[in-house]
């Protein structure tokens, strides 16, 4: 999308290479994937913390206390993060963005060349990543095993350290992770795949479905939302941080003699870095700390002017990759007010160069400004930046209505360059030169604000396994060590709310009975249960044989009881009787009824006899049939 611009900045890189190490560099590229720029000439990434919400509290590397976490607040290697019930936040570290939720404890392990390392002992983290330069990636460390993630995407860590779980899961539209545990246990997950992993060695995994959103994926997810349909996305690299930030405290003026220019909503008499302190990262040195929210690419790229009155801000070519300063400023050298020296500074203004107070070589100097100035009707972007160090007559435009002083302890001490700012001669800065800062630096990392409620964690580092399968504490640089291997089997960990396991569990890597098994196993004498209904019922059919002798009693005698028995056809009908009964039970039920109309036949016999009362010469009580019937035909005698 930007192939014309990006040619542009192609061959003005040729141009600059003023060394043969610098020959082949990508000044420009499409995404922070196509730096080319060598490993050594990288210093150190940048991060700092953003959004913050509730009590959030920080653990510099190197000291036990906690202190209060602000707005901006920039973060280095082995500094930790904990929130309480109501804290979260962000941290942004070069192209990862990782934000965390209430009750995490989150430390940025590690920020070299490598990559970003992150660790994890409690809590949620969304994280979302541009890609990395070459050889670079994003870890995290979770009590269960580590993450790696070598591309753009994004994904989500769950710790549930009461159950010594861990649940990894996948955008839909992320990439694929690697997971590394102890016991060479490596696998990779997929898009759209979530896995719960339980114990560290062995390792228990258990895939599970993906999780409906919680108000934490709302927050973060908005946060992103709104980052990737910014209005100033028009106007500034994608890969700046904070550049979203701008939109709702400022407005564009796309076009100017100096290009887009952004005007920031403040007061009258503002001016740029006046509303902060300083404090004293590793390598860098003096870092500049913005009161102002959105205060974290303005005061770290570009450049700041005055245009008609009002403080406007130019940041860099937007097809570049930014490189990120401390602070874009000069500091003057030399001052003193009443006889105390006081450190100075005012920021730097279009087309003037930045010359870095931290170690850095002649490729890195012109990058950080070739990238950081706006070409344009009135400034030039210079093929090289390395030698304005020797020019002593360079005129800077914000030396007279940007300049800020304060006093050396309080500069070092970290307090706000606003409360306890002094005025200097403005003659004493018409022929400034360019200056380290003089302030001395205190020994270890100064706690500014005091935490507003104790973080309720120890103070001792966590241990993690880490993207090697090791464990090691979360610090910069720890030696890590093989974990040690469980006596005990491992044991299914208890369902976690609101995570539904899927397909079948592992252990160290390979599949294992499901325990459910033993509960399906009774079921197979369901299958004995239809053997009782009715199938062996049909040999019963074979009794209706009783029946049929029963046609041929009554023609068997020869007594002229014959004709009676034709008279039978009544027991046609006492089977017509069972025909009804039959669809309901089968000719079964019927099978108990024939003994009892054996003895039945006996009644039917002696009605025809009624019809015979011509035989009367025959004694009618010879028949031992005492039937009250039979006495009426007796009267007739």
């Amino acid at each position: 999308m930007y192939a014309n611009l990006h040619d542009k900045f192609r061959s003005l890189a040729r141009t600059l290479l003023i060394t043969g190490a610098f020959a082949g560099m990508a000044l420009a590229a499409t995404s922070s994937q196509a730096q080319n720029y060598p490993p050594s000439d990288v210093p150190p990434g940048s991060a700092r913390l953003a959004h913050l919400q509730g009590n959030v509290s920080i653990q510099p590397n190197g000291v036990d206390d906690w202190g209060q976490a602000t707005q901006n607040m920039p973060i280095g290697s082995g500094d930790r993060v904990y929130t309480d019930q109501q804290g979260e936040g962000e941290l942004q570290a070069d192209e990862v963005r990782a934000y965390f939720s209430p009750n995490s404890d989150l430390t940025l392990t590690n920020l070299n060349d490598q990559g970003v390392e992150l660790g994890l002992a409690s809590g949620s983290v969304n994280v979302f990543s541009d890609g990395f330069p070459p050889n670079q990636s994003l870890f995290v460390s979770t009590p269960n095993g580590g993450i790696t993630l070598r591309t753009r995407g994004s994904f989500r860590v769950d710790v549930y350290p009461d159950q010594q779980s861990t649940v990894i899961t996948v955008q839909p539209n992320g990439a694929d992770v690697e997971l590394n545990g102890a016991g060479d246990f490596h696998m990779i997950l997929r898009r759209g795949e979530s896995l719960q992993m339980s114990g560290t060695n062995p390792v228990y995994t258990q895939p599970l479905e993906i999780a409906p959103f919680d108000e934490f994926a709302h927050w973060s997810g908005a946060i992103e939302t709104h980052r990737f349909n910014s209005i100033s996305a028009r106007y500034v690299s994608t890969e700046m941080p904070g550049y979203d930030e701008l939109d709702n405290s400022g407005d564009w003026q796309p076009e100017s003699d100096y290009g887009p220019i952004w005007f920031p909503h403040v007061e009258a008499g503002w001016a740029p870095y006046h509303n902060g302190h300083w404090v004293n990262r590793p390598f860098y040195g003096w870092t500049w700390v913005a009161d102002e929210p959105w205060g974290a690419a303005p005061f770290h790229y570009g450049r700041w002017v005055v245009v008609n009155g009002r403080w406007g801000w130019i940041p860099g070519p937007r097809e570049g990759h930014p490189v990120w300063s401390p602070a874009q400023v000069v500091f003057a050298g030399g001052v003193q007010v009443g006889g105390v020296g006081v450190s100075v500074w005012f920021p730097l203004g279009p087309g003037e160069a930045y010359h870095p107070w931290y170690p850095a070589s002649p490729e890195y100097v012109n990058r950080i400004n070739i990238t950081n100035i706006h070409e344009s009707r009135v400034v030039h972007v210079q093929n090289t930046y390395v030698n304005v160090t020797n020019v002593t007559n360079v005129t800077y435009i914000n030396r007279t209505v940007g300049v800020t002083a304060m006093r050396q302890e309080d500069f070092a001490a970290g307090h706000n360059a606003r409360a306890v700012a002094v005025k200097v001669d403005p003659h004493q800065i018409e022929h400034v030169q360019p200056a380290r800062p003089e302030a001395r630096p205190p020994a270890q990392p100064v706690i500014l604000h005091p935490v507003a409620k104790p973080a309720a964690v120890p103070a001792a580092r966590p241990v993690l396994i880490n993207h090697q399968g090791q464990q090691a504490p979360a610090a910069p640089n720890a030696r890590p060590v093989v974990v040690p291997v469980k006596a005990t089997p491992p044991v299914a960990p208890k369902p976690l709310p609101g995570h539904a396991p899927i397909g079948a569990p592992s252990v160290g890597g390979k599949p294992v009975a499901v325990p459910a098994k033993p509960s399906v196993e009774p079921n197979p004498p369901a299958p004995n249960k239809p053997l009782p209904p009715a199938r062996v019922e049909p040999a019963k059919p074979a009794a209706p044989a009783p029946m049929a002798p029963i046609r041929p009693t009554p023609a068997a005698p020869e007594k002229p009881t014959p004709p009676p028995a034709k008279v039978t056809p009544p027991p046609p009908t006492a089977p017509v009787r069972p025909q009804p009964v039959a669809p309901q039970t089968r000719p079964v039920p019927p099978q108990p009824k024939p003994a009892t109309p054996e003895t039945r036949p006996a009644p039917p016999q002696p009605r025809p006899a009624t019809p015979a009362p011509p035989a009367k010469n025959a004694p009618k009580k010879d028949e031992k049939k005492q039937d009250e019937k039979k006495t009426p035909p007796a009267k007739p005698e």
